[in-house]
């Protein structure tokens, strides 16, 4: 990585996604008992990964277990992203370690900056947290629906993405909590609305060891306050933990 914000797994994670591959293995192998030796066993159109190191590393068992490649989203980047060439690898420079990456992959969605807010980690422009995050999540959603409609796509992210979660589910983000290498599973027939089928807040089914500095993520509403140095956002736009719920109701 070329960030701090960029760090690469540890081996306990390097485990993790080992015993996590094997899961989503197991969610989305085929049962009809008619494939043939030739055919996908494993009913996935797509695989999309955020473009930070470490998830890229969590999804590579994946890709290798479903033999399907990595696109790298830019929409499922890291909360505080910090757009730009050159902070992050591209894909294609990516590609030379992990080549589970499809190069030719175009991202649906691109971050931008927000004017005035800058990471308290790296100092770059980034966007701001979590108000507009939850914004992109928003926009990510609708063109995920579009993009992908009726296909099964599995998603590589951060546990800030629970926001995606609760704009899928039309929820509050209150109860809403990522464990590590927790996997959320959700499911829709048509155009009818998502339902959750597997709550990504724990990883106790499949994952044998957490590391005891590691624990589910959820939002607070300290997220949404507007700080004076600019590190949090969200309240000064009418957005907080029920932003998604409250467009629910007023369908």
């Amino acid at each position: 990585g070329a960030l701090i914000t960029d760090p690469p797994l540890s081996a306990l994670g390097h485990r993790q996604a080992r015993e996590t591959a094997d899961q989503l293995g197991r969610i989305t192998k085929t049962n009809d008992g008619e494939s043939s030796a030739s055919d996908n066993l494993h009913h996935v159109d797509k695989i999309l990964v955020s473009p930070y190191l470490r998830v890229i590393q969590t999804a590579c068992p994946t890709s290798n277990a479903l033999g399907m490649p990595l696109s790298i989203e830019n929409g499922l980047s890291e909360a505080h992203a910090t757009p730009g060439d050159g902070v992050l690898p591209s894909p294609k420079e990516r590609f030379a370690y992990f080549p589970q990456i499809d190069p030719n992959h175009t991202s649906l969605l691109n971050v931008q900056p927000t004017p005035g807010h800058i990471c308290p980690k790296t100092g770059f422009p980034c966007e701001a947290f979590a108000g507009k995050y939850c914004q992109r999540m928003e926009r990510f959603a609708t063109i995920l629906e579009r993009t992908y409609h009726g296909k099964t796509i599995v998603l590589f992210s951060h546990a800030a993405s629970v926001a995606l979660v609760a704009t899928l589910l039309k929820c509050s983000m209150r109860t809403l909590k990522f464990a590590p290498c927790g996997i959320y599973h959700l499911e829709r027939i048509n155009d009818g609305s998502w339902t959750l089928v597997q709550n990504g807040a724990s990883n106790d089914e499949y994952v044998k060891e957490n590391s005891p500095t590691t624990f589910p993520w959820g939002f607070g509403e300290k997220y949404f306050e507007e700080g004076t140095e600019k590190n949090y956002f969200g309240s000064s736009e009418g957005i907080g933990l029920d932003y998604f719920g409250d467009k629910e109701s007023k369908l």
